[in-house]
């Protein structure tokens, strides 16, 4: 699963964005913006993309571990019916 980052300035805030796609097929977005003052401290920038990064890949991992562990129950077990 790729994730695109993109930087853009909207009113004198730079916007970083990553979008991806989960196993499940649904879109994850998420967005931090920086001011001008904010931008002079670009260790704290780096951190915080790479904090983005990080939930989008724990992200991944949860929705995939959903889906394994949803698996249907096969026809040789007993179901409960209600």
């Amino acid at each position: 699963m790729a994730a695109v980052i993109t930087k853009y300035v909207r009113d004198g805030i730079t916007y970083y964005e990553i979008r991806g796609a989960l196993p499940d097929g649904k879109r994850y977005r998420d967005r931090v913006g920086f001011s001008e003052g904010e931008m002079r401290f670009r260790a704290l920038v780096a951190r915080r993309i790479v904090l983005m990064r990080n939930d989008y890949l724990s992200e991944i991992k949860r929705v995939g571990d959903e889906i394994k562990n949803a698996r249907p129950t096969p026809g040789w077990m007993s179901q409960l019916i209600f």
